[in-house]
């Protein structure tokens, strides 16, 4: 790593654990989810700050969040207890699954709301081996449809733990590629960086400049926060991936950490 992008990824991580430590049942997933991501795209700095006992004490947290899905749940907490399941199952761990009529219930809601939302937590429960219908998300534009696309690429390897060789996995790639200046030159930095480090796990050539222009969102207590955002968990979800967008670039492209 660049001592630049070191200095801005150092930070990111620190003020993300900062962020996500707290009782939230999405600040749990979203801990995991990141730790997970860089032990994979990041390896090298992954070790150099020995965060594997870290992961594991997330990973042991996410047993204690609960499994039911009723009716007044909010989406990003249903999806924080499917996150729960599906990252302690990657890892190894035989947890109980919801019940699959809550399940199907929930995607049905969460639907209504967000095409996107009621599509992920419908693929994270198939992954699962539940029964639930998908529903059908290749309408969606924007910003949105750039998550659908980087959230393609998660599921189909494994939230990057594994090659991408799903079929379509070049056609999502190629759209990501050609939306990634507009994401960023929007100040769309969540969707930005989730292309980012996509490409970079699919094996695309992506220029370094895309990582500098990121790192530039950075606020002086190492957070990235889109404008106007006020949700802490939302906060702590682009810090989150705007970390794991500028560590995979650095590592990828520069001298190991010494």
């Amino acid at each position: 790593m660049t001592v630049t992008l070191r200095t801005a990824c150092d930070r990111a991580l620190r003020r993300l654990l900062e962020m996500t430590d707290t009782a939230l049942e999405a600040h749990a997933a979203d801990r995991v989810v990141t730790l997970h991501c860089l032990q994979s795209v990041a390896p090298g700095f992954f070790e150099a700050h020995r965060l594997e006992p870290v992961l594991r004490a997330g990973l042991a947290r996410l047993a204690e969040v609960p499994i039911a899905l009723p009716d007044s749940l909010s989406w990003d907490v249903a999806m924080a207890r499917l996150d729960a399941r599906y990252f302690r199952a990657l890892h190894g761990f035989e947890d109980p699954l919801p019940a699959g009529e809550e399940v199907r219930a929930t995607v049905a809601r969460v639907n209504e709301e967000s095409r996107l939302g009621g599509w992920l937590l419908a693929e994270l429960a198939g992954a699962l081996g539940l029964e639930v219908e998908i529903p059908e998300p290749g309408a969606l534009i924007g910003a949105e449809r750039v998550l659908w696309r980087t959230h393609q690429i998660l599921l189909w390897t494994c939230y990057l733990r594994d090659p991408l060789e799903a079929e379509g996995g070049a056609e999502a790639l190629d759209e990501l590629e050609r939306g990634l200046p507009m994401r960023l030159v929007a100040g769309e930095i969540d969707s930005g960086a989730e292309s980012l480090f996509c490409l970079v796990a699919g094996g695309r050539k992506v220029d370094p400049a895309f990582a500098w222009q990121l790192s530039a969102f950075q606020r002086d207590d190492g957070a990235f926060i889109e404008e106007a955002d006020d949700d802490a968990r939302q906060q702590a979800h682009c810090t989150a991936v705007c970390l794991i967008a500028l560590a995979a670039v650095a590592e990828r492209d520069e001298a190991p950490i010494g």
